[in-house]
């Protein structure tokens, strides 16, 4: 993925969620995400948003997102610099 790249990264009112009822579902996820990798939820949602959407364009299954973003986060913060909490 290029950072940069995605409609999430170009357009700061795009949204990755398709109802209000996947947003939740993926909020609780980024939550649980910051608190188990002691960032920010601030810091973890526009990662995960874009991660998202960036696999959701690639997906004929969605059941599996959420583990799938959360590995992907998980990769990218472990290349980055310490946590700002």
């Amino acid at each position: 993925m290029n950072p940069g790249s995605h409609p999430a990264m170009l357009n700061p009112s795009y949204s990755p969620y398709s109802s209000s009822e996947e947003k939740s579902r993926h909020s609780h996820i980024i939550g649980k995400l910051a608190n188990e990798v002691s960032r920010s939820v601030d810091e973890i949602e526009p990662l995960y948003e874009d991660i998202l959407a960036h696999l959701k364009d690639q997906a004929s299954i969605q059941d599996y997102l959420p583990i799938l973003v959360s590995r992907r986060v998980k990769e990218a913060l472990s290349h980055s610099v310490p946590p700002t909490r």
